[in-house]
C-alpha cells in the first residue's frame, strides 16, 4: 500500500487522557485538556466523587466548545459541591491516514488548507522543482510588486531594474542608465529676459541640455508657484527644445517674475532651472540713495545720477517723480553708462542751509520704471559779525541758530616795586577763556547783548559775554556764554638778589604764568553750562628764579621758565575760509615768545611791546627787569556767524 509520507508503524499506543478538578459549590463549567471526539458525549467518562455521571441536558452534564473554540468544555446541570473530586477520562479516537493508490499528489487530492507556509521548509522549493510553466500570471499575488517600498526619487543610473529578454525568453537585471530613462538636464535658456514691447505676439524660448526624449514637455512656473504651459513645445533634438507662448498669457507678467523652467520626459523624470527667465527687468540705479551733495547759494552746481537697463543697451531716461529740485536747477538726460541724469543750475539765495528732497524715476525703452530718493542741500553763504567792543547783536529774519565765538580779555603781566630788578623775569599773562558754540539757538528778529572784555597791566583780563537773561533774542534753550578773562602773570614781591618771595600766577580763563613754582589754573573748562561744555583754557607754566613761566593759551599749557606762552585755537568763523588763532598765552620773562593767537613777547623797552594782541584775547608777555610798568592783556572779541 502506498502512503503520503512514511507508512504507519505496527505499534499500539494509548491515547486516552485524564483531567481532574475540584468543585466549589458554584462553578458548573470545566475545560479538559484534550479535544472530545465530535459526537463523543458518550465516549468520555465523567466522575464526581468516583460516581460516574450520565451525559445529556436532562441528566448530569453536556459538552461544548471552550473559549478558544475547541470541543473541550464540560457543563454540569448542577454545580458540584465544594471539595467534591471531579475527573474526566477522554479515550479520544484513532484516525487512520489513508493511502494514495497511484502515489501521485495532485491539487484535487489535497485539502484547500492542508499545505501551509509553516509546513514547508525554507529551502524545500527550488528552481529545479518548479516546472517552466508552473507559475503563471494568475498564480502571482500583485502584492509581490505593490507591497514593496516605492522609490520616490528619480532612478539613478546604477539602480537595477528587472526586464524580460524576449530574445531568449528569460528575466534579466539591467542598470537604469542603460534603459533610456535618464533624467534630463538644462544647460542654457535663451533669451533669459523677455521684452514685452506692446504685449502682442509670442515669446520664443530655446532650451538646450540633454536627455530630451520624444515625449518631452516643458512649462514655466511663476515666482508664486503657478504653472504656465507653453502653447507649443518642439523637440528639435535630444539636446534642444523650442518653446512658444503668447505674450498676453495670464500670469506671464513682470509682477510674477522670475520664472522657473521645468522639462519632463518619460517616466515623469524632470529637471528644473530655477529663476531662469525674467520679463522686462526694471532699470537698476547705480547711484546710492540719499544726499547728492551741497552747493553754495548763488553759485553754479552740477550733480549726476546713473542707472542701467539690465535687459538691453537702450538708454535709460529720468524724470522728476515727486518732491522738488532747488530753484534754478533742471534735469538733462544723457546716454552715458546706460543712462545719466545731470541735475544742474545756479543755486538760489537762502537765509540758512536748505535741503531739497526729491524722487527720480528711471525709465527704460520698454517703459519699465524704478524710483529712488535723493537730496541736494543749498548752503547759506555765512555772514559774520565781529564785535571788538560791547554792543547788541540783532538776529536777522529767518535765523534761528548761529555759530558764536566768545573770547575774554588776556591777563596782564607785572613790573612793580621800588627796585627795578624786582620785576625781572615775571610770568606771562594767561590768555582769555575761549568759547566756540555752533548752532546756538536764537529768536529771529530779536536782539542779544554783547559784552567785550578789556585788558590792563598787572591785572586779570575782563570777561566777554554773549547774551543776558531777558534778551529778546533768547529762546527757552539759550544760555549766557561767559568767556573768563585771562589770569595775571606772577612776579617777585621784593627786590634784591636772589629774588624775594613770589606772587603766584593768577587763575583765569587760561592761567597766568608763574615767576615761581605755582602757576595760575584755567577756569574756563569748569564754568557751568555751555560756557564750560564749549569752553577752552589751559594753566600757565611754572617759573624759576629770575625766569617767569609762560601764560596758558586756549590750545595749550604755558611753557617753563622764560618760555613761550601756550598756543591758542584757530577758527574760520570770521570769513568762512581763513583759519585765525585766538587766545594765545603771554611769554615768560625775560625773553620768551608769545603763544600763537595774540600772546605778547617778553622783554622790550616799554610795557607796550609786551601787550597781548587786541581782539584776540592774548596774554601779556613777562618783564625783562628793566621796564617800568606791566604789559597789558589783549582785548577780547565776540564773532557771530549765520
Amino acid at each position: 500500500m502506498a502512503y503520503l509520507g512514511k507508512g504507519p508503524e505496527q505499534v499500539l499506543s494509548g491515547v486516552a487522557s485524564k483531567s481532574t478538578f475540584t468543585g466549589d459549590g458554584s462553578t458548573t463549567t470545566f475545560d479538559i485538556s484534550t479535544d472530545i471526539p465530535a459526537g463523543g458525549e458518550n465516549d468520555i467518562q465523567v466522575f464526581v466523587d468516583n460516581v460516574r455521571q450520565e451525559p445529556g441536558s436532562g441528566a448530569s452534564y453536556t459538552v461544548g466548545v471552550d473559549g478558544s473554540g475547541n470541543l473541550r468544555r464540560i457543563t454540569f446541570n448542577v454545580a458540584p459541591e465544594a471539595s467534591q473530586s471531579i475527573y474526566v477520562i477522554n479515550p479520544r479516537r484513532i484516525e487512520a491516514v489513508g493511502a494514495i493508490p497511484d502515489n501521485i499528489v495532485s491539487t484535487a487530492k489535497l485539502q484547500d488548507t492542508s499545505v501551509t507556509t509553516a509546513k514547508i521548509e525554507a529551502d524545500a522549493i527550488t528552481e529545479a522543482k518548479i516546472a517552466d510553466d508552473a507559475i503563471s500570471e494568475e498564480h502571482l499575488d500583485v502584492t509581490a510588486i505593490t507591497g514593496n517600498t516605492q522609490l520616490s526619487a528619480n532612478a539613478a543610473s546604477d539602480d537595477v531594474l528587472l526586464i524580460y529578454d524576449s530574445s531568449n525568453g528569460t528575466l534579466k537585471k539591467i542598470n537604469a542608465g542603460n534603459v533610456g530613462l535618464q533624467q534630463p538636464t538644462i544647460s542654457s535658456i535663451s533669451p533669459s529676459n523677455l521684452l514685452s514691447g506692446d504685449g502682442t505676439g509670442n515669446y520664443t524660448i530655446t532650451i538646450t541640455g540633454t536627455g530630451f526624449l520624444a515625449d518631452a514637455t516643458a512649462k514655466l512656473t511663476t515666482d508664486g508657484g503657478t504653472d504656465i504651459s507653453f502653447d507649443s513645445v518642439t523637440r528639435n533634438s535630444s539636446t534642444q527644445l523650442t518653446c512658444v507662448v503668447a505674450k498676453n498669457t495670464a500670469n506671464l507678467t513682470n509682477a510674477n517674475e522670475p520664472f522657473d523652467v521645468t522639462i519632463t520626459t518619460a517616466g515623469a523624470l524632470t529637471t528644473t532651472s530655477a529663476d531662469a527667465v525674467t520679463i522686462d527687468a526694471s532699470p537698476v540705479f547705480v547711484t546710492n540713495t540719499g544726499s547728492l551733495g551741497n552747493v553754495l547759494e548763488e553759485t553754479a552746481g552740477s550733480f549726476s545720477v546713473n542707472a542701467t537697463d539690465p535687459e538691453s543697451g537702450a538708454a535709460v531716461t529720468f524724470e522728476l517723480q515727486s518732491g522738488s529740485l532747488p530753484p534754478g536747477f533742471s534735469i538733462t538726460n544723457t546716454a552715458a553708462d546706460g543712462g545719466t541724469a545731470v541735475i544742474s543750475g545756479t543755486a538760489p539765495a537762502v537765509v540758512a542751509n536748505t535741503t531739497y528732497n526729491f524722487t527720480l524715476r528711471a525709465v527704460d525703452s520698454a517703459s519699465n520704471v524704478s524710483s529712488r530718493a535723493f537730496s541736494i542741500t543749498v548752503q547759506n553763504n555765512p555772514v559774520s559779525e565781529s564785535f571788538t567792543s560791547s554792543g547788541t547783536f540783532s538776529v536777522p529774519v529767518g535765523i534761528t541758530a548761529v555759530d558764536v565765538l566768545v573770547v575774554g580779555a588776556g591777563g596782564g603781566s607785572s613790573s612793580i616795586g621800588p627796585n627795578p630788578n624786582h620785576g625781572y623775569g615775571t610770568g606771562g599773562g594767561g590768555a582769555g577763556g575761549l568759547i566756540f558754540m555752533p548752532e546756538y539757538p536764537v529768536q529771529a528778529c530779536g536782539t542779544i547783548t554783547v559784552t567785550v572784555g578789556c585788558g590792563a597791566p598787572a591785572t586779570p583780563g575782563q570777561d566777554s559775554v554773549f547774551g543776558a537773561p531777558g534778551d529778546p533774542g533768547f529762546t527757552p534753550s539759550s544760555t549766557v556764554l561767559t568767556a573768563k578773562g585771562g589770569g595775571e602773570g606772577g612776579y617777585t614781591l621784593s627786590g634784591g638778589y636772589p629774588p624775594g618771595p613770589y606772587q603766584d600766577g593768577q587763575p583765569g580763563g587760561s592761567g597766568g604764568g608763574a615767576n615761581g613754582p605755582v602757576a595760575g589754573t584755567a577756569t574756563q573748562p569748569t564754568q557751568p553750562g555751555n560756557s564750560g561744555a564749549y569752553g577752552f583754557g589751559n594753566p600757565g607754566g611754572v617759573g624759576a628764579a629770575l625766569n617767569g613761566g609762560g601764560g596758558g593759551g586756549a590750545g595749550g599749557v604755558g611753557g617753563g621758565p622764560s618760555k613761550a606762552g601756550g598756543v591758542g585755537r584757530a577758527y574760520t568763523i570770521a570769513d568762512g575760509t581763513t583759519p585765525v588763532y585766538y587766545a594765545g598765552g603771554g611769554a615768560g620773562g625775560p625773553c620768551g615768545t608769545g603763544g600763537q593767537g595774540g600772546g605778547g613777547d617778553a622783554g622790550g623797552p616799554t610795557p607796550g611791546t609786551r601787550c597781548g594782541a587786541a581782539n584776540k584775547g592774548g596774554g601779556a608777555g613777562g618783564d625783562s627787569g628793566f621796564c617800568q610798568g606791566g604789559g597789558v592783556g589783549g582785548k577780547g572779541i565776540v564773532i557771530v556767524r549765520y
